[in-house]
């Protein structure tokens, strides 16, 4: 051990320990199993909280009628919100979808007219290896998104109108 704080005000040293080789045995080395006794976990039982601190509020008549009210005008404003999105979404699901599957069936059909007069041209078979647009699955996948996209608005909007219906029947809490 070093002394490199022994001229320190108020440091303390621990005295050397005079290694006795007289009386030096082989010691078998200590585990850790035998120095620290572990505890059975499955005996412990869970820890629980109880909080003092917190009563519940109760509620005159006027504020549960309010509340109750509120509630009921939540549930239809959520419901009004998301079948509005539903109907948009479909709507312009079906629309972009349409757009996206007729761009492709055109896109397709010009290659395909173009590999034909090619083939003509050449004298040869016409082409049967034309690399098409999967025009079917991407019309799904851009019918989807719109769906997705206008219900995500929907969501937001529902819960912007059931904020105000707090705002105005319950108010700030």
């Amino acid at each position: 051990m070093s002394d490199i704080f022994a001229n320190m005000p108020g440091s303390y040293s621990i005295p050397a320990q005079k290694k006795d080789i007289s009386t030096a045995k082989t010691v078998q080395p200590i585990t850790v199993k035998e120095a620290i006794s572990a505890s059975n976990v499955k005996e412990q039982q869970a820890d629980s909280v109880q909080i003092s601190t917190q009563n519940e509020e109760k509620k005159g008549p006027i504020k549960s009628i309010k509340g109750f009210i509120a509630n009921i005008k939540k549930f239809f404003a959520t419901t009004g919100e998301y079948l509005k999105g539903t109907v948009k979404g479909i709507t312009s699901g079906v629309v972009a979808g349409s757009v996206v599957y007729t761009a492709g069936s055109v896109a397709n059909f010009a290659k395909q007219r173009a590999a034909n007069s090619a083939a003509k041209k050449a004298g040869e078979e016409a082409a049967k290896v034309v690399k098409k647009i999967p025009n079917k699955a991407l019309a799904v996948v851009v019918g989807a998104i719109a769906l997705g996209a206008n219900l995500w608005t929907a969501s937001l909007n529902a819960t912007e109108a059931g904020s105000k219906i707090d705002h105005r029947w319950t108010g700030h809490q």
